[in-house]
Parts: structure tokens; sequence; C-alpha cells
């Protein structure tokens, strides 16, 4: 299974959300963003390795507390 890697410098924590980005067409998709990060995984594998999706990438958002 693919794993979204964290960025140098910085931890995956709870706070931290995922989602899928990809291609059909000449569209662009994105999945909502979600702390669940197994599921997010799970659908970067089923949509790689379709016909109907390219350029499939997870996206990571941190939350950034001051």
């Amino acid at each position: 299974m693919a794993r979204a890697d964290p960025s140098p410098g910085t931890a995956a924590t709870e706070a931290d959300q995922w989602r899928l980005r990809y291609i059909v067409g000449d569209l662009e998709h994105y999945t909502e963003w979600t702390a669940d990060l197994p599921t997010i995984e799970n659908y970067y594998d089923q949509y790689r390795r379709g016909d109907y999706a390219h350029d499939v990438v997870i996206e990571r958002r941190a939350v950034v507390e001051r």
C-alpha cells in the first residue's frame, strides 16, 4: 500500500487531514478532507490501478495551531 510521507521536518498528527486528487478525462476531482489516512490510501490504490483516473495524488493538510 502506498504511504504519504510527511514533509521533511514535520510529523503526522491526529489533526492532519488527507484527501485524494485525481483526474478523469479533463476534469480534476477531489475527495473530502478526512483524518482517516488508511481510507485515502485504499482509494489511492484503487484509483491508481483503475483505467478511469490518472495523476492520482494523496494531499496532506496540516492544521497549524498558534
